[in-house]
């Protein structure tokens, strides 16, 4: 990826400053190479977007280099294929949460909290609007890490359980929720779901955890969409933000028809990108 390209796709409005600058970092660039990019990019006239990519480097210069250092030297760990492929993810977010825990369920937030927790809000209250959380639904929150999620949806759904590959992960979540009543985490294996009843849940969400099952396999993926037909109720929605890393939408939205197909679902949303802060797409199947 050319380091130039995050800055034109923020300034042409195809992406967040936020994530612009996570994906510079993610090119292995810290943060003086960003600046330096963003001062080849100036525009001639003052526009919005180049200052708000600009702000987020400014002053935060020893943070920046903190975030590129641990991609750079865990970017061989962030992958699920292979046979070993789920324990490298387990051990990848083990590290990254002890380093930074907002970070580490998303780079964008640059480890500021208040940037995580604006885009939090934002896919609640998605979520809310599309009638996908409910003050009588039982949500099942798949690759939960922090937390974030859960304790943002805790206050307008009956109960919330979030399960995690990264025992480190569930550790953070409960520490940081554990005044929630209606709230509770676990690990998991991320091989699927044989261990829930069937038939409990009404929303079963993956925030930008189906890629790592992706990379895992078809089988992983094929056994979270049966299991999640299995433990949603009638009329429930399995609802994935972010279907692949692959960077190819028309293949994400062609498997999630193919999955909604074989394992019983009505596609009802297949990539829509309804988000402001965060670029992940949407695809809800409903049960």
């Amino acid at each position: 990826m050319s380091l130039d390209q995050p800055i034109k796709d923020c300034l042409a409005a195809r992406i967040s400053p936020q994530v612009a600058v996570a994906r510079m970092l993610l090119a292995g660039v810290a943060a003086e190479g960003i600046a330096a990019a963003l001062a080849r990019h100036r525009p001639a006239v003052e526009d919005a977007r180049w200052t708000a990519m600009a702000r987020l480097v400014e002053g935060r210069g020893a943070a920046l280099d903190r975030l590129a250092a641990e991609v750079e030297a865990t970017g061989a760990q962030h992958d699920a294929s292979g046979a070993d492929g789920l324990a490298r993810i387990a051990a990848f977010f083990d590290r990254a949460v002890a380093h930074s825990p907002e970070a580490s369920v998303a780079l964008y937030s640059l480890g500021d909290p208040a940037i995580l927790a604006q885009a939090t809000t934002e896919i609640v209250g998605w979520l809310h609007a599309n009638q996908l959380l409910r003050a009588e639904a039982d949500v099942l929150d798949l690759g939960c890490g922090i937390g974030r999620v859960a304790a943002a949806s805790a206050p307008l759904c009956r109960t919330v359980l979030g399960l995690d590959v990264s025992a480190g992960m569930v550790a953070e979540a409960r520490r940081r929720n554990a005044a929630l009543p209606n709230a509770r985490f676990d690990h998991t294996t991320g091989h699927g779901l044989d261990a829930l009843p069937g038939g409990a849940f009404d929303l079963v969400l993956a925030v930008d955890s189906f890629p790592y099952m992706v990379q895992a396999g078809p089988d992983v993926v094929a056994r979270h969409v049966s299991g999640a037909a299995r433990v949603l109720r009638p009329g429930g929605a399995l609802t994935v933000l972010n279907f692949s890393y692959r960077g190819d939408l028309a293949a994400d939205r062609a498997d999630a028809a193919a999955l909604a197909a074989a394992h019983g679902f009505t596609l009802e949303q297949n990539g829509a990108a309804p988000f402001g802060v965060w670029d992940g797409t949407a695809f809800v199947l409903r049960r």
